[in-house]
């Protein structure tokens, strides 16, 4: 089977290729600019495609004669709705078998992703299209997770929540194992919205523990604002309006997580993986061995 892979190289698409490609499938990655073509070969990608995916035109010849797709659409930039419209009317055009959407957990709350996503799930329903779409809780990320604790000795915490609210987050391998499995049993999986979530349910608190246990020295929780988040993850000096949707979208997540907790079910994840998923412990000693940081 031939499956499209959009945002190849992000978090789940340099995890997912190499999963399709063991399982004798053969991958075309799509990304927005040329650019790391070698390194999605090594990961297994027959093809690499460049191209602006919110472009009908564009996504149909990036599609064409592929028998699935997995159509990420990167939270935050400001044409993911119109990537995910232009995905499902690309597919309605190349006749593609199997649609599978990565979207995420809880599209009805008032969040501005959240919101794009949702939309694009409700155009997928009405498409008559084969579809699949999963839903996953945050990721677990050595950019938000790890690297800022090596080199401040402090954990972020951008949403101003009560100190026993809780969060799910899931190993973005356990996301693409998920995918790799609906992809290749394909039917199985047809009109399914698939909640994914790792097992634990953690306070800030609690995930500052295990990493101050880890790492053997205390780690402290510290408050960041949705500017200081920005400013870590280097946005432009320059506003443009590209960042300041990535702006608007960092104010929408932090006020929303400041009322309520964003817990899941572990189950779905479970029953596809056929195991327990990873929780954070585990996923924090893997990534900070890898790391040759303990």
């Amino acid at each position: 089977m031939k499956i499209l892979v959009t945002a190849a190289a992000g978090h789940q698409g340099k995890l997912l290729i190499p999963k399709l490609s063991a399982a004798g499938h053969r991958v075309r990655a799509a990304r927005k600019s040329p650019g790391r073509e070698a390194e999605l070969e090594a990961l297994g990608a027959e093809e690499v495609v460049a191209g602006d995916l919110a472009d009908v035109e564009t996504y149909c010849q990036a599609l064409d004669g592929c028998d699935a797709v997995y159509h990420i659409g990167p939270g935050g930039i400001l044409r993911e709705r119109d990537s995910g419209l232009a995905m499902i009317e690309a597919a309605r055009r190349c006749g593609t078998r199997h649609v599978v959407l990565s979207s995420a957990l809880y599209t009805n709350v008032d969040i501005i992703q959240h919101r794009y996503k949702g939309d694009i799930e409700e155009k997928l329903a009405e498409s008559g299209l084969n579809w699949t779409v999963l839903k996953p809780t945050n990721f677990m990320m050595t950019e938000v997770h790890i690297y800022p604790v090596l080199k401040t000795g402090k954990l972020p915490e951008w949403r101003q929540t009560p100190p026993g609210w809780r969060e799910n987050l899931i190993d973005v391998e356990d996301i693409a194992e998920a995918a790799a499995t609906v992809l290749s049993e394909g039917e199985r999986h047809y009109y399914a919205n698939y909640d994914l979530c790792g097992p634990d349910r953690l306070t800030a608190d609690q995930t500052a523990r295990i990493l101050s246990r880890l790492l053997g020295r205390e780690i402290s929780l510290v408050y960041w604002s949705p500017d200081d988040m920005l400013a870590f993850f280097g946005a432009d000096e320059t506003p443009t309006p590209e960042s300041k949707h990535q702006s608007d979208v960092f104010r929408s997540i932090a006020r929303w997580y400041s009322q309520h907790e964003f817990v899941g079910n572990p189950n779905t994840l479970e029953w596809l993986l056929g195991r327990r998923g990873t929780g954070f412990e585990e996923w924090a000693r893997r990534t900070l061995k890898a790391l040759d940081a303990i």
